[in-house]
């Protein structure tokens, strides 16, 4: 059974979803988020140089806890947790720099510090490589479960109190580093954490390298659907993209003139959407445009042009059934497309760790835009093609409904607002950062583009996608990105030196 469901499209970051396969006739259990949700906010690929070398031994990581406050600011709260890392000290001389590889909203994994460019960077370096846990993803479970209450202390503000107690740490109990000089890496939300801590904890690390990290924390994010948009046209070509937009309006038709019979049969939708709903009709066209999100942020060569192949299929001259062939394809015969909002709100409320393997870490990351950020990829621009059917009010519905009506419209723009202000927006006040984007990449909008300062400069990669120069150097690479990650590497030696 196939499973499609894009919720929030994270860093990131949000485009809605809820789309899974469902047993025609049957009410089982949500199944979660999987598909373009998944691919969205998955840990960033990583690959090694060479691809015929013989795979690293896991053996070589090794896996710790470290505890850490609840709350780092509050001295009246003793309540403790204890954070996941992970360890690589292959390489490690005494006195050597320690590199950390900064997790986001997903699991670690042990491969993220067994290759790619940080990886080779440190083992030319003689350093110690760390790649840490994200309080409540993963298995760095700070509460006993995912109340609304027990979220306050999932916060950038925490997280990044966090790092600074494993930095100081690490100095004091490693052999040799009390001196060392430390790295930070990330890729994109992980690269916005490096970003900012560089500026708030500047003494307790010489430099970070911000692969693909959104800065500027917005509600209305049109521009992430206009990036999607241009990065089809740029690679599948304008009559792949001019397809999908006129497929889209054809739905679009269709339902405005309450001809919704003829969309549920094509899409194979459950029974118990009902597109007159306007929320399910709004996550249906976000789902749908999330469909293509989740190919183009991480594509790889070949991938937006394997989409394009079923979008201009010859043999399917109707716009609106080369859409509906693509979003169905591999799908049980079966089994249904659930999109309802209901259901997804009340699979998501359950507040249990261990609430089904499928939930991923929806729960969290949208706690987080509701509380922090925005970043919602909606429909509110006509420089894209996915249609105008999912504004913000999509996910202003959701933070409240999920979330115990803590938030509304006025509350989450003053979070927005308060982010901006604390960490700077467009202009954070740092040295010692390497801001690196892709072309591609749809988070590009929110991020850094040009040098900030003297100090810290930006590029942005040519045909590169979401945090695609985090491997290791190749003969794959082209010109740009190659120069990028040479670039890092010398910034890195002069930080250190």
């Amino acid at each position: 059974m196939k499973t499609s469901v894009t919720l929030i499209g994270l860093l990131v970051v949000v485009g809605v979803a809820l789309g899974r396969p469902q047993e025609k006739g049957t009410q089982d259990e949500y199944l979660g988020p999987r598909g373009a949700w998944t691919r969205l906010h998955r840990e960033p690929p990583i690959r090694g140089g060479d691809s015929s070398a013989p795979a690293k031994k896991a053996d070589t990581v090794t896996t710790k806890y470290i505890l850490q406050p609840l709350d780092h600011f509050d001295a009246q709260n003793v309540n403790t947790w204890s954070m996941r890392y992970m360890e690589n000290e292959e390489h490690y001389q005494p006195g050597g720099p320690l590199f950390v590889y900064v997790g986001g909203e997903w699991a670690i994994s042990e491969g993220s510090i067994l290759r790619g460019h940080v990886y080779d960077m440190a083992s030319q370096l003689n350093g110690s490589l760390f790649y840490t846990e994200h309080r409540y993803y993963g298995l760095s479970h700070p509460t006993v479960d995912l109340r609304t209450d027990k979220l306050k202390y999932l916060n950038i503000d925490q997280a990044l109190a966090d790092l600074a107690h494993f930095v100081v740490e690490m100095r004091r109990t490693i052999p040799g580093a009390e001196k060392s000089g430390v790295i930070m890496t990330g890729g994109s939300y992980s690269a916005t954490m490096v970003a900012w801590f560089r500026q708030k904890y500047p003494h307790l690390i010489n430099g970070a390298w911000a692969s693909s990290a959104p800065v500027f924390a917005k509600m209305e994010f049109t521009e992430y659907k206009e990036i999607v948009s241009d990065s089809i046209r740029l690679v599948g070509g304008d009559h792949c993209a001019d397809r999908i937009e006129r497929a889209i309006h054809q739905v679009e038709d269709l339902i405005a003139n309450d001809q919704h019979h003829r969309v549920v049969q094509d899409f194979r939708l459950c029974s118990d959407v009902n597109l007159t709903r306007p929320l399910d009709a709004m996550n249906f066209f976000s789902s749908i445009s999330d469909e293509f999100a989740g190919v183009v942020q991480y594509h790889s060569e070949g991938d937006i042009e394997r989409v394009c192949s079923v979008i201009e299929d010859p043999s399917v001259p109707i716009e609106m059934d080369a859409l509906a062939k693509y979003v169905t394809q591999g799908l049980g015969a079966n089994s249904c497309m659930n999109y309802a909002y209901q259901a997804m709100i009340d699979y998501y409320k359950n507040v249990e760790w261990n609430h089904g393997a499928a939930q991923g870490a929806m729960r969290q990351w949208m706690y987080q835009t509701c509380a922090e950020y925005g970043w919602y990829q909606i429909s509110g621009s006509a420089d894209q093609i996915f249609g105008s059917s999912f504004p913000v009010d999509l996910f202003v519905e959701m933070c409240g409904d999920l979330y115990d009506g803590f938030f509304d419209e006025t509350r989450m723009e003053a979070n927005v607002q308060r982010t901006n202000v604390i960490y700077g927006g467009w202009n954070p006040e740092v040295t010692n950062v390497f801001f690196t984007q892709g072309q591609l990449d749809p988070w590009r909008a929110m991020g850094i583009q040009e040098d900030l300062n003297e100090h810290s400069p930006a590029v942005v990669i040519p045909g590169a996608s979401h945090c695609a120069d985090l491997s290791s150097i190749s003969e794959r690479d082209s010109t740009e990105m190659r120069a990028a990650k040479e670039r890092i590497f010398e910034l890195v030696q002069v930080w250190l030196a």
